[in-house]
């Protein structure tokens, strides 16, 4: 059986990601999630500490998922090819609810506060990721650049797939990556 802390955690994941944080109370979490007041704040002191707690397993489960789909390719060029193939799964998901740390910035903004700090973090440990992928291919001093392109390339096209269900967006996506990939490895070769 699920402890209570565990229950708490997934059914706000499931309610922030289909109606936002804002929009959905305490009182409904622990409706749902069948848990009295007291065992919320045992272990979230605020509404804010939930959101973060949230947003740190979502970004866990995310990284530990896209690592172990990537196992499977060998290549540089065939993972990063990977990251967009994951996207593209994830997009066509039956409660595929868009990214929720773009949906977090959004409503928590403000520089200085904990579950932007999230969020970011989200987006830099993907960065990272593909700029590690890019390396052998471009070169470090090129790879973070094009990790960065390729980020905002994933993102927007996350936002293409929930806003416009654009379900193929992702493949849309590594079209435009593979072209300026190619073109800077092709750059690098004859330098």
């Amino acid at each position: 059986m699920k402890e209570k802390r565990q229950i708490l955690i997934d059914t706000a994941t499931r309610l922030f990601s289909q109606d936002g944080y804002h929009a959905v109370g305490i009182d409904r979490i622990l409706a749902e999630a069948g848990v009295a007041k007291m065992t919320l704040y045992k272990y979230f002191p605020s509404k804010r500490e939930l959101v973060v707690e949230v947003l740190q397993e979502r970004m866990e489960m995310c990284a530990s998922s896209l690592s172990l789909f990537l196992e499977k390719f060998d290549t540089p060029m065939e993972k990063l090819h990977g990251v967009f193939m994951w996207h593209d799964k994830w997009f066509r998901e039956v409660n595929f609810t868009g990214c929720m740390f773009a949906a977090a910035a959004a409503e928590f903004h403000g520089s200085d506060n904990a579950i932007l700090r999230t969020a970011a973090s989200q987006k830099k440990g993907l960065t990272d990721l593909i700029k590690n992928l890019l390396d052998p291919l471009v070169g470090k001093t090129v790879a973070m650049k094009l990790a960065r392109q390729i980020v905002m390339l994933l993102d927007g096209a996350t936002l293409a797939a929930h806003v416009a269900g654009r379900k193929n967006a992702a493949n849309d996506a590594w079209s435009v990556a593979q072209e300026i990939v190619l073109l800077e490895h092709s750059k690098l070769q004859t330098a």
